[in-house]
C-alpha cells in the first residue's frame, strides 16, 4: 500500500501537493488538468487507440477522507488493473469532496477494484466505499413555491438549463417539488450548477429552492410526480397527468399507503431492538428489587443478631409502660324503634318553645 500523506486541517499546502501530483505524470502516458471542480489524470490522447471504455468499466469511489488527494489513490486503484482516467470532485479551498470516480480500460478491472477495494481501510478505522457508477442524469428540486403555476415551472426550467428531456412535478397542499431528467449526465451536471444560481432569483418572492442530485426512485415513489411537462418551440409546454392506477382486488381493503422494503426492515428491527430494551429495563429492575429486598433480609438478621429486633431492646414491661394510649372507644348508640314511629303523630322537638295556635274571631 502506498504511504498515505496527511495534510492540516486548516488549509491545504498547495506548493507540497503540486510537487507530489506533478511526480505522477513525469516518465508517464497520463495528463493532469482541472476544470470544472474537478482534477481529471488521463491517458494522453497518444497513448489510447480506438474509442473510449463504455460506462460498464467506471466505479465510484465513496467516503474519500478529505485531505486525501491523487498521490494516494491513483497507486492503490492501479493495483486492480490499467486505468484510463481518474476524477476526483475538489472544491474551492482545494480540499476534495470526498468521492472520485475511475475508469479503467475493461469491465473486468473495474469489477476487480470493486471486489479489492470496497470497504477498504485506507486509514484506521476508516473505510472506503466502491460500487458501479450510475449515470446519473436527473436533478431534485425542493422547496418550489407552491402558487407557481406548473406551465411555468416547465418553461423556466427549460429556458434555465440544456438538454431537458422531461419535467416530473409533485404537489401537496403546501410543498411542490420537481425531478427533471436531461438526455446525458454532463447536461444534469452543467443544469444543476446553472440552477444553484439562478433558480432563487427565477422564482423570487423570498424563495429558497434547493437543487441537488436525484437518488435512485423506486417505481412507486415516482408515480407520485403525476404531472409530466415537456416544451417544444412547436407546441410550448405540454402538460400531462398521469392517471391513478387502481388497487387490484386482492389489496382493496388493505392500507392506502405501502412500505419499501429497506423501510419494512427498518421498521421490524426498530420494533425489535424496543423489546430487546423493554426486557432489559424490567430485568434490570427485577434485579434491583431483588438486592434492595436481600439488603433489607441482611438488615433484620444484623439486628436480631445485636438484639434489636423486638422494641429497640426493651423489655416486655417496659415497652408496655411506653407504649402510647389505646385510644378510648365510643358507647355504642341505643338502637330507635322503627314500629313505634309515626311521622304523622309524633311530637314536635321545639313543641315546647311553640306559642299555642289561637283562632282568630
Amino acid at each position: 500500500m502506498p504511504p498515505v500523506k496527511h495534510y492540516s486541517s486548516s488549509e491545504v499546502n498547495q506548493y507540497e501537493l503540486s510537487s507530489r501530483l506533478l511526480s505522477l505524470t513525469e516518465n508517464t502516458s497520463y495528463t493532469l488538468t482541472q476544470i470544472n471542480g474537478q482534477r481529471i489524470y488521463r491517458k494522453a490522447p497518444h497513448a489510447w487507440n480506438g474509442p473510449e471504455p463504455s460506462r460498464n468499466c467506471e466505479v465510484f469511489i465513496g467516503r474519500i477522507p478529505h485531505d486525501c488527494f491523487e498521490d494516494t489513490l491513483v497507486p492503490l486503484f492501479q493495483q486492480a488493473g490499467e486505468l484510463f482516467e481518474f476524477r476526483l470532485m475538489i472544491n474551492f479551498s482545494g480540499w476534495n469532496r470526498g468521492y472520485a470516480f475511475a475508469m479503467y480500460t475493461c469491465d473486468a478491472e473495474a469489477s476487480n477494484a470493486i471486489a479489492m477495494f470496497n470497504n477498504y481501510m485506507i486509514r484506521p478505522s476508516w473505510q472506503l466505499g466502491v460500487c458501479p457508477s450510475i449515470n446519473n442524469c436527473r436533478i431534485f428540486i425542493s422547496r418550489i413555491p407552491p402558487t407557481t403555476p406548473s406551465p411555468e415551472i416547465v418553461r423556466l426550467l427549460y429556458a434555465l438549463t440544456d438538454e431537458v428531456q422531461e419535467v416530473r412535478i409533485r404537489r401537496s397542499v403546501a410543498s411542490c417539488a420537481a425531478i427533471v431528467e436531461y438526455k446525458s449526465h454532463r447536461g444534469a451536471a452543467m443544469a444543476r450548477k446553472a440552477l444553484v444560481a439562478a433558480a432563487a432569483a427565477a422564482w423570487g418572492c423570498g424563495a429558497r429552492p434547493v437543487v441537488d442530485w436525484s437518488l435512485p426512485q423506486s417505481p412507486q415513489l415516482m408515480k407520485q410526480y403525476r404531472e409530466i411537462g415537456r416544451w417544444s418551440p412547436e407546441r410550448g409546454v405540454e402538460l400531462t397527468r398521469a392517471p391513478e392506477e387502481p388497487l387490484p382486488a386482492s389489496v382493496a381493503g388493505a392500507p392506502s399507503y405501502t412500505l419499501e422494503p429497506w423501510s419494512q426492515a427498518r421498521r421490524l428491527r426498530m420494533i425489535q431492538e424496543a423489546q430487546r430494551s423493554a426486557a432489559h429495563a424490567a430485568a434490570a429492575a427485577a434485579s434491583d428489587w431483588s438486592s434492595r429486598l436481600n439488603n433489607v433480609e441482611s438488615l433484620m438478621s444484623s439486628m436480631a443478631a445485636l438484639n434489636l429486633g423486638a422494641g429497640l431492646g426493651l423489655e416486655a414491661a417496659e415497652r408496655a409502660v411506653w407504649a402510647p394510649p389505646a385510644a378510648p372507644r365510643p358507647p355504642p348508640r341505643p338502637a330507635t324503634p322503627a314500629s313505634d314511629f309515626n311521622v304523622w303523630t309524633a311530637r314536635h322537638p321545639l313543641q315546647e318553645f311553640m306559642r299555642p295556635h289561637t283562632p282568630q274571631q
